[in-house]
């Protein structure tokens, strides 16, 4: 799945220009939490482990752009509700433990292209790729000239959810929504 990503950065740099993100920092963000103090990494483990949620599909089925911050991605018509619930939880749970919250409506989206400057797309995925969501997961960003490197620092299994590694197929982020 990270694959055919890839190649669909591939696809939209041609007309929309732009950095293209890596292969391997593809990911779905489902909160954005900032800069925190390390001391403050427990209360964030705790937050999320309040989480709980059903494995389900992601079916991402669109490439589109936004022109106002000059980002192209990969993104689903349609939400599904374990999504929803499972942003709504972290974001509850976030908040009651004192971190900020995104205010804005959730929008499910993988960024395939930064700094996108010439013609945005606006097309289907065709065939739309289906992403198997197991887990979630807390990821450290590390901010360098040549794009972000992001360190998983800990991850939370959906209930009843078994890995699905058994296809030799890996999403972004190793299948799983960055925290």
């Amino acid at each position: 799945m990270s694959r055919r990503l890839h190649r669909e950065g591939e696809r939209a740099h041609a007309t929309s220009g732009g950095r293209r993100m890596r292969r391997d920092t593809l990911h779905l963000t489902l909160a954005f939490i900032g800069d925190i103090a390390r001391e403050r990494l427990d209360a964030l483990r705790a937050a999320a482990d309040k989480v709980v949620f059903a494995p389900f599909t992601l079916r991402l089925d669109r490439i589109v752009g936004w022109r106002h911050n000059h980002i192209v991605w990969a993104g689903a018509t349609e939400v599904p509700a374990e999504l929803e619930s499972l942003v709504s939880q972290l974001n509850a749970a976030l908040a009651a433990g004192g971190f900020p919250v995104e205010r804005r409506k959730f929008a499910a989206h993988v960024t395939l292209l930064r700094n996108a400057r010439g013609e945005f797309p606006a097309d289907e995925l065709d065939p739309p790729i289906d992403w198997p969501v197991r887990e979630f997961v807390l990821v450290e960003s590390d901010l360098r000239v040549e794009g972000a490197q992001y360190t998983v620092v800990a991850s939370w299994p959906g209930v009843g959810g078994m890995r699905d590694r058994a296809r030799g197929e890996e999403g972004p982020a190793g299948s799983s929504p960055a925290a």
